[in-house]
């Protein structure tokens, strides 16, 4: 009985009166806080505090790079208006209960309909920028990030048959999540959702979500909800792109209803239907390629038409009273790369005896805040100028709980976590860690380095913070994470992208080895220089799985936004969006039982030979939502949105290969398969399986003595390098990779990435791989990576050009079957140390200067 109450309170989907998150105050001297001391108001629902609540999120926005908290005591608010919420501003509650908002009846305005209210006259409304009385107002849009609703709930009272609770299409980073809506007799909880919901209920209402696509058009993903009691649908979506999983529906005449004539790619899992009176999903426009449906393990009770076309009338009956479709699929289908997709409409079907509870048991609830430790009562100071370090490493190894309030944590040490560690931030758009450029632990030529690293078999949960090791770290990761299936890590922002980071307080952070400056690199020259010099942000290895929720990771400075590698531990990612990277936006390899759900790319212009996704020696993969979308201003169109290797039981579900206004120069292919020379050319599917027993396209003859084509699609490939077991290795200097050709199977696969230019390559005596880069030495430090005082950390750009960045040889050793792991700096050494090498090899590529050609040098 224990474990299934614990099961209903973190789905949120049953119990009349849900827990609270937050039963305690969190102190953050940087948030505003609706108190009656604060704002002159009553927390007994009969004061009208509509304004003093409008005056507090305005001064919330007045905070720091426009961004910030403001907390909502227990109690019940009395509204009477609509509430405007101005970008990057949270509203959380706390206390024994959530507190309410309730909308009194007969609020002026929420009766009418009108041009302007179609869809409801908003109780809560997020917008773009802030909000200024008789200014315009700006619905919020795809720059609009870190506005959330958390952990309160809302009453539509009695005589507001217009009213809709919240507004809320924005983008990344935004949320409503541990929320129930009471609509009652008024038209809609949520109206044109953006990016995540999570824990939901809705209850009443002509409509429990009336959905557009999001602001920036990216799947809308929507985990643990529960729906009862509406007049219409419980959802209704127009090109939404909904990702459900885990959603609950009762005594409504429809579950799901896409509007008609609009196509939509819907993705449902582990859901229950129940008391549907008349369909549970109605579909539409099944002629368009756009249409994709798929719908695994929906439970039904009492459900009698599980599906309905609306066009041709085609009807999905249930099987009795009660049963499980175990999978459905609408739209364009492959069963395998050498199969030519066709619409269909699959449906497999069984009868059960009961329904079983949904378990949510993979996105844990917070520890309770009394159990949380204030990182600021330990003495740091998140000022953007003091060293907190220390009293990071000394609260990991005391304490499980760290709570971090807003402020810029500067550390400069890597931050290893311990086995029930956790990390909890509110606002991962002012709660940030931060490494600064030219930090001598992240500095340089060497291994991957992490700012924050999390012990394997970990039960970890960080969230709410944003990793930044700013621009020039040439080592940096920002996440390596080890934990286990049941570690656990949601709205974490990734170093790069949106203006947030550049200042604090008003100033440039200071580097204490540095005069003030920018965090990033002011001009333009030095900000590309600083591109794709680092490894990647978050780097899942060694056995690390669990789940990761409401991820954002945009950064030109890494060389790919995700890299999995080498684990079959369980995962699960429930909304990523991985932008603006140069080469990879995600790198899967040796990765076994995942689930990647809501997977969102940008590939901007700088990117223009930007791998989306590379695939490498990966089996039992499923990708429900994949969107992979470039820019306009891209010049030139790309091979493939996927790239798999060697790849076997890979599933995508819903597939969106696109760009969109002026010239589209998308993906040319949803999919290529590098052995087989396979590929999936339709840019929408609803379902491509990649079985991993395709055939080559063009077989190979095997005839003695013949050249024959093997694998193409590289720019130039370069340092042909060949092991005792007859193995081939070979790079390509400008995209960094390395690749190896093996000799009993004949397959090529890519096995390293590392932030440096391969010039030449060579295998020792043991068979580790030796690599010759070609280095550009970090700004502000000598060749051999000794910081030098005398040069400024980011360069500068004077009347001669760039000052700063020097071309110097480095050497490095990996074992190919694990480059990551192994990575070792070779360091130049007088050849008087070796009587007698073994072997000795000369780069045949090696370049001279004007200078030396003239003095006689030869290469």
């Amino acid at each position: 009985m224990t474990l299934l109450l614990m099961i209903i309170l973190s789905v949120g989907i049953s119990a009349q009166n849900p827990r609270s998150v937050f039963t305690d105050r969190p102190v953050d001297e940087a948030a505003i806080y609706f108190t009656p001391e604060n704002f002159n108001v009553k927390t007994d629902g009969r004061m009208d505090v509509s304004d003093a609540l409008q005056e507090a999120l305005n001064r919330t926005k007045q905070k720091e790079n426009g961004c910030g908290i403001l907390f909502i005591p227990e109690g019940v608010y009395k509204l009477s208006k609509t509430i405007y919420i101005p970008s990057g501003v949270r509203i959380i509650g706390y206390g024994g209960k959530r507190p309410g908002f309730v909308l009194a009846k007969q609020a002026p305005g929420f009766q009418e309909v009108t041009r302007e209210t179609a869809k409801g006259k908003y109780l809560f409304w997020f917008i773009g920028g802030g909000y200024r009385p008789g200014g315009r107002i700006g619905d919020a849009n795809a720059g609009t990030f870190y506005s959330s609703m958390m952990n309160v709930d809302i009453r539509i009272e009695d005589g507001n048959p217009n009213a809709s609770a919240i507004r809320a299409h924005f983008a990344q980073h935004c949320s409503i999540s541990n929320v129930t809506i009471h609509v009652g007799k008024g038209r809609a909880g949520i109206v044109d959702a953006g990016n995540h919901l999570e824990n939901i209920a809705i209850y009443g209402g002509e409509y429990g979500i009336d959905t557009d696509k999001s602001a920036p058009g990216w799947p809308i993903m929507l985990l643990n909800s529960y729906f009862e009691g509406q007049r219409r649908s419980a959802i209704l979506t127009n090109e939404g792109g909904l990702t459900i999983v885990r959603m609950r529906a009762k005594n409504v005449p429809v579950a799901i209803e896409i509007k008609e004539n609009a196509p939509d790619r819907l993705f449902m899992e582990d859901c229950i239907f129940e008391d549907v009176h008349h369909t549970g999903v109605i579909l539409t426009d099944a002629g368009n390629a756009a249409t994709q449906i798929n719908l695994r393990n929906i439970q039904c009770k009492n459900v009698p038409m599980f599906a309905l076309e609306r066009f041709t009338n085609k009807q999905v009956s249930g099987k009795g009273k009660t049963y499980r479709v175990t999978r459905f699929i609408f739209g364009f289908n492959a069963d395998s790369l050498e199969d030519t997709p066709q619409i269909v409409r699959r449906v497999e079907t069984e009868p059960i005896k009961n329904i079983t509870p949904l378990d949510a048991g993979d996105t844990p609830m917070l520890p309770a805040t009394e159990q949380w430790v204030n990182i600021r009562d330990l003495g740091a100071k998140g000022d953007g100028f003091s060293d907190d370090t220390h009293i990071f490493q000394e609260a990991v190894e005391k304490y499980a709980n760290i709570y971090i309030p807003q402020g810029w944590y500067i550390v400069k040490e890597p931050l290893t976590l311990k086995q029930n560690t956790n990390l909890i931030g509110l606002h991962p758009g002012t709660t940030i860690l931060l490494t600064l450029g030219g930090n001598l632990a992240f500095s340089g030529f060497g291994a991957p380095q992490a700012q924050l690293t999390t012990p394997q078999g970990g039960k970890n949960i960080v969230c709410g913070i944003f990793l930044n090791a700013d621009a020039y770290n040439y080592r940096a990761v920002n996440c390596k994470w080890m934990a286990g299936e049941g570690s656990y890590m949601y709205d974490v922002k990734f170093s790069g992208h949106d203006k947030a980071r550049f200042f604090h307080n008003g100033q440039s952070a200071v580097n204490p080895l540095e005069k003030p400056m920018s965090i990033t690199p002011e001009t333009h020259d030095l900000i590309t220089r600083a591109w794709d010099n680092q490894h990647w942000s978050l780097w899942i290895t060694n056995g690390g799985g669990g789940s990761f929720r409401d991820i954002w990771t945009a950064n030109e400075y890494s060389s790919a936004g995700l890299y999995i590698s080498h684990t079959d531990t369980p995962g699960r990612i429930y909304g990523m969006s991985l932008e603006h990277h140069l080469r990879n936006e995600a790198i899967f390899r040796n990765v076994a039982n995942w689930k990647i759900y809501d997977f969102q790319f940008e590939v901007e212009a700088e990117g223009i030979d930007t791998q989306p996704l590379d695939l490498i020696d990966c089996k039992n993969l499923t990708f429900a939502n994949f969107y992979s979308y470039r820019v306009s201003r891209m010049l030139k169109s790309y091979p493939s949105a996927i790239r798999t290797w060697n790849c076997k039981d890979i599933e995508f579900l819903n597939v969106h290969n696109y760009a969109h206004a002026r010239v589209k120069f998308t993906s040319n292919a949803s999919l290529y398969d590098v052995n087989t020379h396979r590929e999936a050319r339709r840019w929408e599917l609803a379902r491509l399986s990649l079985t991993g027993k395709e055939n080559r396209k063009y077989p190979l003859s095997q005839e003695k003595g013949k050249a024959e084509l093997v694998v193409t699609g590289f720019e130039f490939i370069d340092g042909l390098a060949q092991d005792s077991r007859g193995n081939i290795y070979f790079c390509e200097h400008r995209m960094r990779r390395i690749y190896k050709l093996d000799a009993r199977s004949g397959q090529v696969t890519s096995i390293a990435d590392f932030p440096w230019n391969a010039v030449a390559l060579a295998c020792d005596t043991q068979d580790n791989l030796i690599v010759v880069t070609k280095y550009i030495s970090q700004p502000g430090y000598n060749n051999d990576d000794t910081r030098n005082g005398n040069r400024p950390l980011f360069g500068w750009k004077g009347s001669g050009g760039l000052w700063g960045f020097n071309y110097v040889p480095k050497l490095y050793a990996i074992r190919p079957d694990n480059p990551d792991e192994s990575f070792q700096v070779l360091p130049l050494v007088d050849m008087k140390q070796f009587a007698a090498p073994q072997q000795i090899y000369y780069p045949g590529n090696r370049t001279i200067t004007q200078s030396e050609y003239y003095n006689g040098r030869k290469p």
